[in-house]
């Protein structure tokens, strides 16, 4: 039985910086999925039905920010304003990403994915602690996107947008996951948490949540995955290969959340 190992190609992004989101022609073609994220975000937490429009788009966005603000501590994701478009062949994505830190912000592309990284910071208010939370948002790229020609840029309000134009012919990119593998891209929940305590007077916490989320809209809740195969199957691995292709052919994108939550007791205080 021979065994086979693939290096993962792998790409930093250089994330370039713009002016305000909506005073930068730049964005235009951005902004009617921005004001969809913010809708989306409006239609869960608030209860006036307010609807993002040109006259109304300021208000919404004040709106958002004083939601955003009040649950970004119980729950990094529910609450910001997100929209992912695939159209003709090109992806788009929209997020916005002011609560993060701009030096800690990463965008890379693993393969036919996009990874954007981040870290937030919040000091308590009597000044004695400080938190921190880390975000990983990954995103499945089109076959037919050209993930050579992946940029990304950052508006001075903190909306980062992430692009990848059609592939002329519409080939399939050489980077990318065998169909055999992205079959294995399902649904799935997983979290733990671990907490470590000493005598000192420092103290962390720290928790890991990963949800990843594919079209069929099915949650499954594992403790381990494995995106291996064995290619001999009882004389039957061509018949189980030719139906895991079958089934890939229905996946599209999917997305990755996780975070990491700190809290450092500074030394010194009471």
């Amino acid at each position: 039985m021979s065994i086979s190992t693939t290096t993962k190609t792998t790409k930093t992004l250089s994330v370039v910086k713009r002016e305000s989101f909506f005073d930068d022609a730049f964005f235009t073609d951005d902004w009617d999925n921005f004001d969809k994220a913010v809708q989306s975000v409006l239609d869960k937490f608030d209860d006036k039905g307010l609807k993002v429009v040109a006259d109304s788009r300021n208000q919404c966005r004040d709106v958002y920010s004083k939601i955003r603000s009040s649950k970004i501590d119980e729950d990094l994701y529910a609450s910001q304003a997100l929209q992912i478009t695939e159209k003709e062949g090109k992806f788009q994505a929209v997020m916005d990403v002011k609560d993060f830190s701009p030096s800690d912000l990463q965008v890379r592309v693993v393969e036919d994915r996009v990874v954007v990284e981040g870290k937030y910071l919040k000091q308590s208010e009597d000044g004695s602690s400080m938190s921190s939370k880390s975000f990983h948002k990954e995103f499945t790229l089109p076959s037919t996107a050209d993930i050579d020609a992946v940029s990304t840029a950052l508006s001075k309000d903190g909306v980062l947008t992430v692009k990848a134009p059609k592939r002329e012919g519409g080939a399939q990119p050489s980077g990318a996951l065998s169909t055999a593998v992205q079959q294995q891209q399902q649904s799935s929940v997983e979290e733990s948490s671990s907490k470590t305590s000493s005598s000192t007077t420092q103290q962390s916490t720290s928790s890991v949540k990963k949800v990843s989320m594919s079209s069929s809209s099915t949650f499954s809740s594992t403790s381990n995955s494995s995106s291996n195969f064995t290619s001999a199957m009882n004389g039957h691995g061509m018949d189980a290969i030719n139906g895991l292709d079958d089934m890939a052919k229905d996946m599209q994108d999917r997305l990755v959340f996780s975070h990491d939550n700190v809290n450092l007791k500074l030394p010194g205080v009471q």
